[in-house]
């Protein structure tokens, strides 16, 4: 194996990683808690109320499946395509409330944790995030199981990171050092 395969596979695992433990912490959430899925859904008011339900329970179990198969190594591009496909159907989805002046709506990334309200850049980014979903169909070259593994556990850390960021306070150096804020 070259290098330049080497580096592919070792990025391609690392998006793997990343992606897919977003998805499967996101699609075991919508299952655990479905009720409140199932509320976040019927608000986009972009389905009939008859599908509401299979639509909640299958989005869930797709987003679960995506992960699992991206964090598995086992059908991973398949994993890769169900992932971007989901994202473009995600950003989609919210850029039409976005241009109905809906910006208030979560939007249902994970149920049960705070959400963010709905936004052109909060649309663009969920697009952008199709782009390392599907590196691992572009990659077209299998990593060993080494750099599989490695690779993965690196996406998944890069993932913690992004979470912890997100909910940590924010805190400015004079707070560090008992100084008053500006």
């Amino acid at each position: 194996m070259n290098a330049a395969s080497l580096m592919m596979g070792g990025l391609s695992a690392l998006c793997a990683g990343g992606v897919g433990i977003m998805f499967l912490v996101a699609g075991v959430s919508k299952l655990r808690e479905h009720d409140l899925f199932l509320g976040t859904l019927s608000s986009y008011r972009l389905l009939p109320a008859w599908s509401l339900e299979a639509a909640a329970w299958g989005l869930g179990a797709a987003e679960v499946l995506a992960g699992l198969m991206l964090l598995s190594g086992v059908r991973q591009a398949v994993g890769g395509v169900v992932a971007a496909g989901l994202l473009v159907l995600f950003a989609v989805a919210m850029g039409v409330n976005v241009m109905r002046g809906r910006t208030d709506l979560s939007c249902g990334c994970t149920p049960g944790q705070k959400g963010e309200t709905l936004s052109r850049s909060l649309v663009l980014r969920t697009l952008v995030c199709a782009l390392p979903a599907l590196l691992p169909v572009m990659a077209g070259v299998a990593p060993s199981v080494s750099v599989q593994l490695e690779g993965v556990a690196c996406g998944v850390a890069l993932w913690v990171l992004w979470q912890a960021l997100r909910v940590l306070p924010d805190v400015s150096l004079s707070d560090a050092t008992g100084g008053e804020r500006a």
